[in-house]
């Protein structure tokens, strides 16, 4: 069964070329002290399988800063159940009425995943050095 614990580091292991679609392990240490943000290690039963952060912008609006599930656990659908059950939890503990995301073009797993539980795409940033599609769901 899946469930979320509050959390302040992000303890689990990703392929290399998936920490380029987080904030650097340091960022989201300093960002889960700030008072607008709160991070979740993600469990199914027991084990660890992933981590969210999500960061308060207006109200009722919240900003899906970093979502992932441990290199161990994917392709098991547990990405999409832990992002369900993080989306009730946003609306029901915390009111939330809007969350936003952002990710990297061409990341066609995020881009599938998000569109499933029911984000759609408000726009595209393409600028020298970023390249993101933003995501919102209205709850």
């Amino acid at each position: 069964m899946i469930h979320l614990r509050k959390s302040n580091a992000i303890k689990i292991s990703l392929e290399e070329h998936q920490w380029e679609q987080l904030s650097a392990p340091q960022r989201i240490k300093s960002g889960s002290q700030e008072e607008n943000v709160i991070a979740f290690d993600i469990y199914d039963d027991q084990d660890l399988i992933g981590f969210a952060m999500v960061k308060h912008f207006a109200k009722d609006s919240w900003f899906l800063w970093n979502f992932a599930i441990d290199r161990n656990f994917q392709g098991k659908k547990l990405g999409f159940e832990s992002l369900k059950i993080l989306i009730d939890i946003m609306k029901t503990h915390y009111q939330a009425k809007i969350i936003t995301t952002t990710y990297t073009y061409g990341n066609e797993i995020a881009k599938g995943l998000y569109e499933k539980i029911g984000f759609v795409e408000t726009d595209r940033v393409e600028e020298a050095d970023c390249h993101e599609v933003n995501l919102m769901i209205s709850l």
